[in-house]
Formats: structure tokens, sequence, C-alpha cells
């Protein structure tokens, strides 16, 4: 039947048909293409929920991290101040040494004033100074003083002794 279709018409139908035919592809093609792109939709709403939550918890970290960049500051600083009080703990404390002769039996001496000073963990010899009563006296102070155990000795200048009362001293002390 196509043959008794003239020659100019045909030409017309075939095209006529091919484009009904991309048409029909298009259209299907587009169809396709829709629901693709519908089915997509809830991946795309998913996914973006997702690094919104991801971006949240990325900005929760960057602040934990500063808080620790804080609290890790501040805890360099306190380890640094404890083991500051933990060498003091080290150390000689010359007030311990005040206490010592101030404990020791001084009856008829008044102690003015001490000079002491540390070297390297190690105590100079500690000088007092002040007034006896009496020579005596004077001298029942630095045999106390030598009999102490933690005291190794007592120099007492010869010239301290040259009165006989109100006697102003002056004693070296020599820690063990």
């Amino acid at each position: 039947m196509i043959n008794l279709i003239p020659p100019s018409a045909k030409k017309s139908i075939v095209r006529e048909y091919w484009l009904r035919v991309a048409s029909v592809w298009l259209f299907i093609l587009s169809a396709v293409g829709a629901i693709f792109a519908i089915l997509l939709v809830p991946v795309y709403v998913l996914i973006k929920g997702q690094i919104s939550v991801y971006a949240e918890s990325a900005q929760v970290a960057i602040n934990e991290t500063k808080e620790y960049d804080l609290s890790s500051a501040e805890l360099i600083r306190a380890s640094k101040q404890a083991r500051m009080i933990l060498d003091l703990t080290d150390t000689i404390r010359l007030s311990r040494f005040i206490t010592l002769i101030d404990e020791i039996e001084k009856s008829g001496v008044t102690i003015d004033s001490y000079i002491l000073s540390q070297k390297d963990d190690i105590v100079t010899p500690i000088t007092i100074t002040g007034t006896a009563l009496t020579r005596q006296a004077l001298a029942n102070f630095r045999e106390t003083l030598l009999t102490h155990p933690d005291i190794k000795t007592a120099y007492l200048p010869i010239s301290n002794l040259a009165l006989d009362k109100n006697i102003t001293f002056s004693v070296t002390i020599t820690m063990k």
C-alpha cells in the first residue's frame, strides 16, 4: 500500500513518521529524566541535612579544641606553679633556723638581730647580735648553743667578753 502513495507524499509521511518517533522518544526520555529527578530529591534533601549536621559538629569540635587549648594553657601554668611549690618545699627554710635559735634558753640575753643567708641550698654561717646582762649569761648562752644537736660551732669573739655588764655581743653560728 505504501507503493500506491506518490513519492513526494511518501517523503513527507516518512519525515512525519520519524518526527513522531523522535518526539515520542524525547517524551519518554523527559519522563524518565523527570522521574529520576523526583527520585533524587529525597537524596538531595538527606545530603543537605547531613552536610549541615557535619558542619555543626565540626563547629562544636572547633569550639572544644579552642577550649582545650585554653584549658591546656591553664594546666601548663598550674603545673608550673605546682612545680615551683614543690621546689620550695625542697629548699631550706631560713625561718627554721631563727625558730631554732629562739627556742634555745636565753636567760639574761636579748637577741637584737639575725644575719643569715643561703647559697646553693647551703646555709651560710648565721650571725646573731644582741645584748647580754652579764658575762656569765653570755657564756651560758654560747654553751647552750653548742649543746644543740643542729649547731656545729658557735664562735664568740673574746672581745665580747671584755665588759662585765650590758655586753653587746656578736655570735657566729655554723649549722650541721
